[in-house]
């Protein structure tokens, strides 16, 4: 085989490769958009989350201690429903739980960042 054949091959190749994962990237919906909405979910919940979230390192200690401290204090919060729901990695949020646990790893990542954010703005 002549080299231009070859090197013609090869880019063909290259550029097909790209376009293919290019157009996969772009069909595929916005994995971000199947997380609840976290307006929504009660404080309980929250504490909880935060719990399953520091126990499978998918936040800090650091981060997290901040805003677990006065949820903590509040014993109201601890045994709740939610509060259980959410030690178990289940976000309830608008009538819907998410399962943290069933979903990929960016995604439990996210939705851990999510709660601590909404508990940092709202504490």
């Amino acid at each position: 085989m002549p080299i231009r054949t070859f090197i013609a091959s090869i880019v063909a190749t290259s550029l097909f490769c790209f376009a293919s994962a290019a157009g996969a990237q772009m069909s595929a919906a916005p994995i971000v958009s199947a997380l609840p909405d976290i307006t929504s979910v009660s404080t309980g919940n929250v504490a909880g989350v935060l719990h399953y979230c520091l126990g499978r390192h998918l936040i800090s200690h650091s981060a997290a201690d901040i805003v677990l401290r006065p949820l903590e204090a509040r014993r109201d919060l601890i045994g709740s429903p939610d509060y259980v729901a959410g030690t178990t990695g289940h976000i309830i949020a608008g009538g819907k739980s998410f399962s943290i646990g069933r979903a990929s790893s960016h995604l439990q990542s996210q939705s851990c960042d999510r709660v601590l954010r909404h508990a940092q703005r709202t504490k």
